[in-house]
């Protein structure tokens, strides 16, 4: 072989021994991203897992703590109830301050409000205009308290005034559950009265039916609206004491 032919063979090696060379460079880089990777996505589970059951312990504590304060609460009553006229007056600003503070299950007459997102063609080109919104729930809980509603459910969570009702996507949270459509509104007051608030014209159920939104409201003789699932935990407001804070300004 010549000279010529000797190195043509050995530069061809030396190509060869190079391109491999870079494959196996990039197929080890490969592996360690890979590996890297699959850490961040396992160190990523197990902080998601951790949180998760952090959350669940305290929601055991939650309803622990609830079931102590109606145990509490109903061995309060039942001292009351055996005792004389002021204990039987006592009693019954009790029970009316629990209607009042959402704590324990009503019923009544009333209306049941159901909303469903619109089928209407999409003119718009936003499919959101088509879905109902917290603003939405909102408006119709709102017309019914004006209409002088006395106790409200949505989808069976009793609504107070520290419940938030919020989108959350595609769904809405309420009290800190997230449900879909379609959404009921369960209202205890009189009849007539929230059912002419809900249907008169340019109303919020006139309104949004322009949209295509469905917005059926019915009367009741009897509804049943659950007390509330939670607790409420105040860390900065407390009762005023007369006199406190006079003469600050």
């Amino acid at each position: 072989m010549s000279k010529k032919g000797r190195k043509r063979g050995q530069l061809a090696v030396m190509m060869v021994c190079a391109v491999v060379g870079f494959l196996l460079a990039a197929q080890l880089r490969s592996v360690k991203l890979s590996g890297a990777a699959d850490a961040t996505n396992a160190a990523r589970l197990e902080t998601l897992q951790s949180l998760y059951n952090e959350l669940m312990d305290q929601k055991d504590g939650l309803e622990s703590q609830v079931e102590q304060l109606q145990s509490e609460l109903a061995l309060y009553r039942d001292q009351a109830a055996s005792g004389e006229a002021g204990s039987q007056a006592l009693k019954a600003e009790l029970d009316q301050l629990e209607i009042t503070a959402g704590l324990t299950d009503v019923e009544g007459p009333g209306v049941t409000v159901i909303l469903e997102d619109s089928t209407s063609s999409n003119v718009t080109g936003d499919e959101a205009d088509y879905l109902i919104h917290d603003s939405d729930l909102l408006s119709v809980i709102n017309e019914l308290r004006s209409a002088g509603a006395e106790a409200i459910s949505l989808n069976g969570e009793r609504i107070l005034a520290t419940s938030e009702v919020r989108c959350t996507g595609a769904v809405v949270t309420v009290n800190g559950r997230r449900y879909a459509a379609p959404y009921i509104i369960f209202a205890i007051g009189d009849p007539d009265t929230l059912y002419n608030a809900m249907t008169m014209r340019n109303g919020v159920a006139d309104i949004l039916g322009q949209w295509g939104i469905l917005v059926k409201v019915t009367s009741s003789d009897l509804l049943l609206i659950p007390k509330y699932n939670g607790t409420i935990d105040y860390q900065y407001a407390r009762s005023a004491v007369q006199g406190e804070g006079e003469g600050e300004g």
